[in-house]
């Protein structure tokens, strides 16, 4: 009810406004629509940048543009990073909106790519995800993709769809489909696509696809290096070693990505095993550069530098938080069994007593699917149990040769060992912590920072009932330092924690910030998997503990964050850096040839400044090359032209409704229910016909066959359990009282008992903050 009414609430928002088709000083945007369509549900987002073909030909300096044009740049608030906050930031973190002040210092700032756009409310949720659609992939577009659409089509100027191009790229949920399934959905959803908008989209299967979750990774690397500011202005990121940029740590549900720029040596080493990608500086016009020294009256510009990054990206399949969980839960039934000298072929489901859970707070049970199966847990509150029983998750994992790798480096936490490696094989590039400085996203932000919110809590409890002061929450998304000692303390309280004792603490919280239960027992495992798969799995130091070589470098820390200026973190910001950065090497490139065919410059000298194209690709298949903007058998979007009187041919209309999800009733096919139905009437029909006495007779003997079987399921029942135990109380304390007595029918529901269905579940990013975005 109350969830219903906070989405009843978020819908009444005020509509929706177009985007600027110019900037303040006349140079035209172009936009781009980018789908990120995950397990739970798909999320849109909107981006821009000025028109690089416009700033080449009038001969304008584009830094200057950023200046006055009013741009909404993307905001690098981790510029400062390792900085703690103090009393002078006042509220700029708090602003939904960036002053001139702000705007200026900005564009002023150092950059050498393309600067893209991203206002405060060009971003929309749909849930659920596509593959729920996989039985009816038909209805996916008036059920899902519409309500993509209509936020796209109210950002974008109608006059501009026909030159936006859209992608969709879907992950998670998706590769969990057959081939066939994939197939399907994607062919409906471009099919929608180019039925029911005019947005640009030129070829399908680069367009609308499943996203390998390597190159998901590269899109969230180039993403977070943006923000922070590493790619723009390198001199002020320098970990040594002529080293700029930093890895990505992010945990989804399924899996777990790593994604970093090895050091020299490891590169040399695992050369066949990256990725490279080339990004260009963004092309100036040589009469508004005057740092070249080579310029003569047929030099119209300077060449623009190349850059290369040689990056590792891993997609650790399994080691996701819910995947992880599903593991770690097969694991606990497994040792039950052993423990109990039960047949290890017996079914989970057939169990006489809940299996108990060290992760989970006592006092607390549940049901939660394990495989196909529906299996009882109970809590324990048993913090080294918990960290003990994880560990065989990542002991077990194909990655290594669990307690058999060759080095020895897969042990489970102990006072002579500090770290493991248990992740870690030859084929992955060694960590070189000197210089490999990390970002986590996703389920990282969401672990700790849940686990750090209990500890402000409890630190304030005092004064919120004496003064009724709310906690000193972390409302703003700032960036949580990692630091070892705090989250295993913490860590450590929180699984010792009895379910009434997270209730207590869960009082004191603002009732619109309170966690349900299945939340509070998730906090114990969560942050305990944390810790285990940085530190036991990557063999990363215990930052706060552990001494590293470089005693006074300033990047010691592992940083988490949710947001990076006023949005959350989203790999889709990468995909749009690419396009942006390809398409301004085009129109470079263009502007090049263009002034072959006047006469303009020696043909030669001009040609040999033609630039390659942006993109990546897999370093042991070099031919196998993906440009940042379209494909090269495909054309480039279409060239802006002024016209106010560009008439929108399809009868589409855009009405933005936010936070929109759909019923299974509207997802799934109704051939079932149509045979029901039929079959209902036509029983329904012969009834009538046999008349009183047939009924009657008929009664009777169903009576008498229900009877019958009911006395043989009895008798079966005593032979196999002569002494049946149910439980009668579910005290708060945890402790389970049972009395001896037959099975009652009928029990009355447990309102507070969580359901079958309520089981670890973690949302990617399952509501969007209010505030602007980057």
């Amino acid at each position: 009810m109350g969830r219903s009414a906070r989405l009843s609430k978020r819908s009444k928002k005020r509509p929706v406004s177009s985007g600027p088709v110019v900037s303040k000083t006349g140079v035209p945007y172009d936009y781009i629509v980018i789908i990120d369509s995950g397990s739970t549900g798909s999320r849109v987002f909107v981006y821009n940048w000025l028109n690089p073909s416009y700033v080449l030909k009038k001969g304008l300096d584009y830094k200057e543009l950023l200046h006055k044009s009013g741009f909404n740049l993307l905001k690098k608030r981790l510029v400062e990073y390792g900085r703690e906050r103090d009393e002078r930031d006042g509220d700029k973190y708090e602003s939904d909106t960036e002053s001139a002040a702000q705007h200026e210092d900005e564009a002023k700032g150092p950059f050498r790519f393309p600067r893209v756009g991203h206002k405060d409310r060009w971003y929309a949720k749909v849930k659920p995800g596509i593959s729920s659609f996989n039985m009816s992939p038909q209805k996916i577009g008036k059920h899902h993709l519409k309500h993509l659409l209509d936020l796209a089509s109210s950002v974008v100027p109608k006059s501009q769809h026909y030159r936006t191009p859209i992608f969709l790229h879907s992950t998670a949920g998706m590769r969990l489909l057959n081939p066939t399934e994939q197939e399907r959905l994607l062919s409906n959803i471009c099919d929608y696509f180019r039925g029911n908008s005019d947005f640009y989209l030129p070829d399908c299967a680069s367009h609308i696809n499943v996203l390998d979750g390597n190159v998901e990774g590269l899109y969230g690397w180039l993403a977070i290096n943006y923000l922070i500011g590493a790619l723009d202005d390198p001199e002020s990121h320098n970990h040594g070693k002529n080293h700029t940029t930093y890895g990505l740590l992010d945990m989804g549900g399924a899996s777990t990505q790593v994604v970093f720029e090895p050091n020299s040596t490891e590169t040399k080493k695992h050369k066949k095993n990256l990725f490279s990608i080339d990004l260009t500086e963004v092309p100036r016009t040589s009469i508004n550069d005057t740092s070249s020294k080579s310029l003569n009256e047929y030099d119209i510009f300077t060449k623009p530098k190349t850059l290369n990054y040689d990056v590792y990206s891993d997609s650790f399949l399994g080691f996701g938080i819910y995947q992880a969980y599903q593991n770690y839960s097969s694991t606990l039934i497994d040792n039950y069994k052993k423990e109990q000298k039960i047949d290890p072929e017996t079914s989970p489901s057939y169990l006489d007593f809940p299996v108990p859970d060290p992760c989970m707070p006592k006092g607390y049970t549940t049901k939660r699917i394990v495989g196909d199966e529906g299996v009882h847990f109970t809590g324990e509150s048993d913090f080294p149990k918990c960290l003990s029983s994880i560990f065989p998750v990542l002991s077990k994992s194909p990655y290594n040769y669990g307690a058999d790798k060759p080095d020895g480096d897969c042990t489970e936490f102990n006072n002579t060992k500090e770290v493991s490696s248990c992740l870690m094989n030859e084929n992955i590039p060694a960590f070189d912590f000197d210089v490999n400085h990390f970002i986590g996203v996703s389920g990282y932000w969401d672990s700790v920072e849940s686990l750090l919110e209990y500890h402000r809590t409890h630190a304030n409890a005092e004064n919120l009932s004496k003064r009724g002061h709310k906690k000193n929450k972390n409302k703003n998304k700032d960036p949580e330092t990692y630091d070892y000692k705090t989250i295993y303390r913490e860590t450590q309280e929180i699984c010792s924690e009895s379910l009434s004792g997270l209730i207590k603490l869960n009082d004191n919280r603002p009732s619109n910030d309170q966690l349900t239960e299945v939340e509070l027992s998730e906090l114990c495992f969560k942050s305990s998997w944390i810790l285990n798969f940085l530190h036991l799995g990557l063999g990363f130091p215990r930052f706060g503990i552990d001494k590293l070589t470089d005693e006074n470098s300033q990047f010691k820390s592992l940083e988490l964050v949710e947001n990076i200026g006023d949005s959350s973190f989203s790999w889709t910001l990468g995909r749009a850096i690419l396009y942006a950065n390809d398409e301004y090497v085009q129109a470079f490139n263009n502007f090049t040839l263009e002034n072959i065919s006047q006469g303009k410059g020696n043909s030669e000298n001009i040609r040999s400044k033609l630039l390659k194209r942006p993109g990546f690709c897999y370093s042991a298949a070099p031919n196998v090359y993906h440009y940042g903007a379209e494909e090269d058998t495909f054309p480039p979007r279409p060239r802006y032209t002024e016209s106010e009187d560009y008439s929108y041919s399809s009868s589409y209309t855009s009405q933005y409704e936010p936070n929109k999800s759909e019923s299974k009733w509207s997802i799934e096919p109704h051939r079932w229910y149509g045979f029901f139905t039929f079959s209902a009437l036509l029983m329904l029909i012969l009834w009538l016909m046999i008349g009183n006495r047939g009924r009657a007779a008929m009664k009777q003997k169903i009576e008498d066959r229900v009877r019958s079987i009911s006395s043989l399921m009895h008798k079966i029942n005593l032979k196999r359990h002569p002494f049946q135990y149910f439980k009668l109380n579910n005290s708060s304390t945890g402790t389970m009282d049972y009395e001896l007595g037959h099975v009652p029918q009928e029990t009355e529901p447990d309102n507070n008992k969580p359901s079958h269905n309520e089981q670890f579940v973690v949302s990617e990013d399952d509501d969007k903050p209010d505030s602007n975005s980057v």
